[in-house]
């Protein structure tokens, strides 16, 4: 079901403009209970999960969602992923039989999150997703550990912001 659930997130926005973009929101996701469940470690870039990136693999090798590389500099590819046409069939299918109806239900609440997660700045969620990381109870500790981590100052604006965006979706925890 991994892979219908992620096909459906990617299928509810126009466009995601980055892995590093999926990888943050969907850990944030799951931190919610999200039913997408993938094993994540510690990246330079914060939470990576090799399993989301097959299951990325997967879904671009049958034609379900389509990544278009972008040249960003030297040596710098940025992946923009879509739902194709038949990957909306597919999800459209499925949907009309009772299963698809079941598992549709489960990822349903988290679409307008994930929505909300696509239009965040990349940089502030990165640093949500690394914040909620190392959170462990105390946000302080997690706000200095995730500073150091990224080699900036906790009096960072941007990384202020990133706690107040991760405190939405640890609360659960």
């Amino acid at each position: 079901m991994k892979d219908y659930w992620l096909a459906k997130l990617i299928s509810s926005v126009e466009q995601v403009d980055s892995r590093k973009r999926l990888q943050k929101s969907v850990f944030l996701l799951q931190l919610k209970r999200c039913p997408l469940k993938c094993d994540y470690l510690l990246h330079y870039y914060g939470p990576y999960s090799f399993e989301l990136a097959g299951l990325m693999d997967q879904l671009d090798g049958a034609d379900i969602i389509e990544e278009t590389p972008e040249q960003r500099g030297a040596g710098v590819i940025r992946y923009r992923s879509k739902i194709t046409d038949k990957g909306r069939r597919v999800l459209n299918s499925f949907e009309t039989t009772e299963r698809g109806r079941q598992v549709q239900r489960q990822i349903k609440p988290f679409i307008p999150r994930f929505q909300k997660l696509n239009g965040e700045d990349l940089w502030p969620l990165e640093l949500a997703a690394t914040a909620a990381y190392f959170y462990d109870g105390n946000w302080q500790d997690a706000k200095a550990q995730t500073a150091k981590f990224k080699k900036i100052r906790e009096s960072d604006e941007k990384l202020l912001t990133a706690i107040e965006l991760a405190k939405g979706f640890v609360s659960t925890r």
